[in-house]
């Protein structure tokens, strides 16, 4: 009997005897194979498996360290003592006119290259004023400008740099009843300024000569004016201007005012110093 080709689609054998029973098939064998491809795929899977649990048990006995937190900012001072130690050093004593016959007061840095505020009525009719520091040294500072109705006078000294500067606070921060220091020159005295404590007594005050001040019953005496009158953060919140004093008729105690610092900014805008925010 000749052989008949098989078909190689099913895969049925190519040569296979006519009239015999066909040979069993191997199905066996074929177990066998899928049996030894599963326990192989098994054990694949436990591996990983095994691989996947142990990495979690990695990652719970050692956690990844977080990242360090970041450095927090300097803060602001929050006490008077570290207030005043930031103020201070840029409030200076001013004469203005002859020893004899003109005036003595405060003035107050606010830039490093020698912008200085103080009251119109100290330098009022002068084209200069001395300027003395803390530790003795003087220097002259022209008068750049002055407002009479604000009592503000904006000073130069030609040539500086490097100098310790106030802050002066942004408008709208002042609270009634806030503890404020006034530093300024008291009487004239040589040396640091003096220091005075008080609180913020009242908002939007008018005297007989200016509108819209802070009252403070932080004292201040003759030599004061000029001087600055600072919060707890360290900015300057005014300047200080006045003080009330009474009469066999009139008892007064603690009443003193300052030039909001929004005010000194905007005048000294008006007059070309442009102070940065």
């Amino acid at each position: 009997m000749t052989a008949v080709e098989g078909d190689r689609e099913t895969g049925s054998p190519i040569d296979e005897p006519v009239g015999e029973a066909p040979p069993p098939r191997r199905t066996v064998s074929v177990r066998r194979r899928w049996r030894w491809l599963w326990q192989l795929l098994t054990a694949v899977v436990l591996v990983v498996a095994g691989g996947v649990v142990g990495a979690a048990t990695v990652l719970v006995v050692r956690p990844a360290a977080a990242p360090p937190a970041p450095a927090a900012a300097a803060a602001a001072p929050t006490d008077l003592v570290d207030a005043i130690g930031t103020v201070a050093p840029a409030v200076v004593r001013i004469q203005a006119g002859a020893p004899d016959t003109g005036t003595a007061g405060t003035a107050v840095v606010l830039t490093p290259t020698g912008d200085v505020v103080t009251n119109e009525h100290l330098v009022h009719g002068e084209k200069a004023a001395t300027l003395i520091t803390g530790d003795g040294r003087s220097v002259t500072a022209q008068v750049v400008a002055a407002d009479e109705k604000a009592d503000l006078a904006w000073l130069r000294i030609d040539g500086a740099s490097n100098l310790p500067v106030a802050r002066l606070a942004p408008g709208g921060t002042v609270r009634l009843g806030e503890d404020v220091v006034a530093i300024g020159n008291a009487l004239n005295l040589e040396g640091a300024p003096s220091i005075t404590r008080g609180v913020v007594s009242a908002v939007g005050r008018s005297t007989a000569t200016l509108e819209n001040v802070i009252q403070t019953d932080a004292a201040i005496s003759s030599g004061s004016s000029g001087g600055a009158l600072v919060d707890r953060s360290g900015a300057v919140v005014g300047i200080t201007t006045e003080a009330l004093v009474g009469d066999p008729s009139v008892s007064v105690e603690d009443i003193a005012f300052a030039v909001p610092s929004e005010r000194v900014a905007a005048v000294l805008a008006g007059m070309g110093l442009q102070l940065p925010a």
